[in-house]
């Protein structure tokens, strides 16, 4: 467990250094072990902190880009 709180500070100042900023993190069972949401300033950055993260060692990362509906609505009016 304390290895687990070390990793979880560990990762929040690598995201923290990559320009993000920790949203929330959820402890799960099934497939994942933990889900994390942080925002970021660029996609660029966002890379930067899962690589950062991967080199800690028995961490992997599933990313998924979310949009706010408001500029979700904005890609689908450009379509029409």
């Amino acid at each position: 467990m304390d290895r687990s709180r070390d990793k979880d500070h560990k990762s929040k100042a690598l995201i923290e250094k990559a320009g993000g900023k920790w949203q929330a993190i959820y402890f799960t069972f099934g497939q994942y072990d933990a889900v994390g949401i942080a925002e970021f300033p660029s996609d660029e950055a966002a890379v930067s902190a899962f690589l950062a993260l991967g080199s800690l060692g028995n961490v992997r990362t599933t990313t998924l880009k979310a949009f706010k509906q408001a500029d979700f609505v904005k890609i689908i009016e450009k379509l029409l």
